[in-house]
């Protein structure tokens, strides 16, 4: 069962509509700025972001006139300055503004968008090239990778743990990128479910967790990183999902009110 139900997608829009104060839909990058739930999620969930916002009650936003087609050329000159090369699918998903298919709509493939940003290179070239030579480069996970690799991935270090892997084991011991596993799936929570895995089955059984032990958590994090945590903290390196906080104290803000009013008394 979905961590989040689609009628919940489909109030999380129209609430960052409220807080981002817009005359018509939401953005993409509004939803990114507004929200602790993944954009992936909703993305994967309605195929589309004109798709949701529409579900949403919105009138959707024209893709083509809202983003420039310079400040999409300028982006990907940008993320290359970043990563030293000309950027890949999920080097775009992982750490750029838009979202590929933007630059496929407007460009035709992604290849001819490469192209258009670089003067120095055959874009399809470099593409192909990069997926012939680096497949299993944990460091560079590109559109290749399958989500049944991915999840498969987890299960084996599940296996060698003994339990559900925490973000920061996957980092250290697992063949591909940890964040590529949160940006597929939503949250690492919902990597662990997708892979059959429990998110709170870890050092002592399936049992529910406690609130004790769920506050504890967040203390545990505040302390490490000498802030209290946000929703991204807790995805990244927190022993528990956000849903589990969502559901027990009725939203993450409430969670981290109780969690900190109450150690700080």
């Amino acid at each position: 069962m979905p961590r989040y139900s689609d009628a919940d997608l489909l109030e999380e829009i129209r609430r960052v509509a409220d807080v981002a104060d817009t005359d018509s839909a939401p953005s993409l990058q509004n939803f990114r700025d507004h929200s602790d739930i993944a954009d992936t999620t909703v993305l994967r969930r309605f195929d589309s972001w004109n798709a949701a916002v529409v579900k949403a009650g919105f009138e959707p936003n024209d893709p083509q006139q809202r983003i420039p087609t310079e400040d999409l050329i300028a982006e990907l000159q940008r993320l290359r300055e970043a990563v030293g090369h000309a950027p890949t699918i999920d080097e775009m998903i992982e750490q750029g503004n838009h979202w590929p298919s933007t630059y496929k709509r407007r460009f035709g493939s992604w290849a001819e968008a490469l192209d258009a940003a670089f003067d120095d290179i055959n874009g399809e070239a470099v593409f192909e090239s990069r997926a012939e030579t680096e497949p299993d480069d944990p460091g560079t996970p590109g559109p290749h990778v399958s989500g049944e690799t991915l999840l498969e991935d987890l299960r084996a270090l599940a296996d060698e743990l003994g339990e559900p892997p925490r973000f920061k084991e996957m980092v250290e011991h697992g063949d591909h990128r940890a964040r590529t596993h949160t940006k597929r799936y939503g949250s690492w929570a919902e990597a662990l479910e997708a892979a059959g895995l429990d998110p709170d089955a870890r050092s002592g059984g399936t049992q529910q967790v406690s609130t004790d032990q769920l506050l504890a958590d967040l203390r545990r994090l505040r302390d490490e990183l000498g802030r209290v945590p946000t929703a991204t903290d807790v995805v990244e390196e927190g022993t528990h999902g956000i849903a589990t906080y969502q559901r027990r104290f009725g939203s993450w803000s409430d969670a981290v009110e109780e969690a900190f009013e109450e150690s700080d008394a």
